[in-house]
């Protein structure tokens, strides 16, 4: 009867604990944005499949404090729209439909349609 006791016991503290964890994780969750920003940097690579992807690098503004800033954000174009992507030209605006995700503080974008 112990035995089954501290069995319990144990199982309630686990799941006590594991609904804590899952409490206090941030689910982060991509969304759709719409970008306009110039253009800083276009590049176009292989990854490790050989298949082409292209990273653009736009101008982000923030403000931290009361001081307003400029940051590079990465914007990546997988797939059908490479071609699209290769022909951005540096220093000209990008407006594009993105999904938005979040890494560690970090907002990257995933380009899913340039705009005209």
């Amino acid at each position: 009867m112990a035995r089954k006791v501290n069995t319990m016991k144990v199982l309630l503290v686990t799941l006590v604990i594991l609904a804590i964890m899952l409490s206090v994780t941030n689910h982060v969750y991509a969304k759709d944005v719409m970008l306009e920003s110039k253009i800083q940097n276009v590049t176009v690579n292989l990854d490790k499949n050989g298949n082409e992807y292209v990273r653009v690098i736009i101008e982000k503004q923030k403000e931290l404090n009361g001081v307003a800033y400029t940051i590079g954000v990465p914007v990546m174009a997988f797939g059908d729209i490479v071609n699209q992507a290769r022909n951005l030209i540096e220093g000209d605006s990008l407006k594009a439909i993105c999904s938005a995700g979040e890494y560690k503080g970090r907002v990257s974008y995933t380009l899913l349609a340039i705009i005209e």
